[in-house]
């Protein structure tokens, strides 16, 4: 495919678009289908090869994010377009002032995120549709199962490990596919960009296969898909994805560490809306979340340049 002048339309960056980007798009969900097979055909050997189910969980998450998340995504840039890093945007870093305000907010929408968590969380689907409840509370429960396996280890080498795998793997490979490749594409055609943005949040939260998580997870996918627009580089997405992820790592490990005080759960503070105090929290959470959202776009749509 060749490169286009840049055309302002829906905020594409790097002064070029992708002449067939429907055929990108094909060819990237070609390729996550098919690197799909591949990891479900190898991933099963690995507990035969590996003896402690630890060990094996993590390795197999290892694998899965490469070849499911970055093959597809990195193969696809290539192949589409002789600017790869440019349509993935990960060839400009983001100004350190706004990346730290970005972390800032993120840390800020604590509180309000645990309140969505718990109200997502509590959700009831209506009695006609009990039985997938039950099945959707059923990969609920598989996915903490797998979570906490991954997460095991009373050792700070453990813990570690964890923070790579889940925090910066993770963060690097969910961005990289979602953002840097399909919502990058997807950005490119005649698709409204606000529309872009949020159906990909969407795609990305559901992939989980957590009905119960889905909106926390979407309005943090929407939240990273506007930092990639408005900055025009992945590497604030991926930041911003790889702290969230190691926050939701570091609490979980000590919140394990006091499971059988007082002390377990302190971590997950506006999640009890009966409490007075976490709803003062929430209410500061939602103003200070949404102050620096704004000073975040009113920076860039005040700096913004062509590259």
């Amino acid at each position: 495919m060749t490169n286009l002048p840049f055309n302002a339309k829906n905020g594409a960056t790097t002064q070029f678009r992708l002449q067939r980007p429907a055929t990108a798009l094909g060819l990237l969900g070609c390729m996550f289908l098919f690197c799909l097979v591949i990891s479900g055909v190898l991933l099963p050997f690995i507990p035969r090869l590996v003896s402690r189910p630890e060990a094996a969980i993590k390795i197999t998450v290892v694998i899965q994010d490469f070849l499911v998340f970055i093959v597809p995504a990195v193969a696809t840039a290539v192949i589409v377009t002789r600017l790869p890093a440019r349509l993935l945007c990960v060839n400009k870093w983001p100004k350190p002032g706004v990346a730290l305000l970005a972390c800032g907010v993120l840390i800020c929408s604590i509180p309000a995120m645990n309140a969505i968590i718990e109200w997502n969380k509590n959700w009831h689907l209506p009695e006609s549709m009990s039985s997938a409840e039950v099945f959707f509370r059923q990969l609920e429960d598989g996915a903490e199962a797998t979570t906490r396996m991954l997460m095991n280890g009373a050792s700070i080498p453990s813990l570690i490990v964890s923070v790579l795998i889940v925090g910066f793997l993770a963060g690097f490979s969910e961005e990289l596919f979602f953002r840097g490749a399909l919502q990058r594409i997807l950005g490119q055609t005649s698709l409204n960009i606000h529309l872009t943005i949020w159906l990909v949040a969407f795609i990305f939260s559901a992939f989980h296969f957590q009905l119960f998580g889905l909106v926390p997870r979407m309005l943090l996918g929407a939240f990273f898909g506007y930092l990639l627009w408005w900055s025009k580089s992945l590497w604030l997405p991926i930041l911003l994805h790889i702290i969230n992820n190691s926050i939701v790592v570091i609490a979980s490990y000590f919140d394990a560490q006091h499971a059988d005080d007082t002390t377990s759960g302190q971590y997950n503070i506006g999640a009890n809306l009966s409490s007075s105090s976490d709803i003062i929290l929430v209410i500061a959470s939602v103003i200070l979340t949404i102050a620096g959202i704004f000073l975040i776009h009113r920076y860039y749509t005040s700096n913004r340049r062509h590259d």
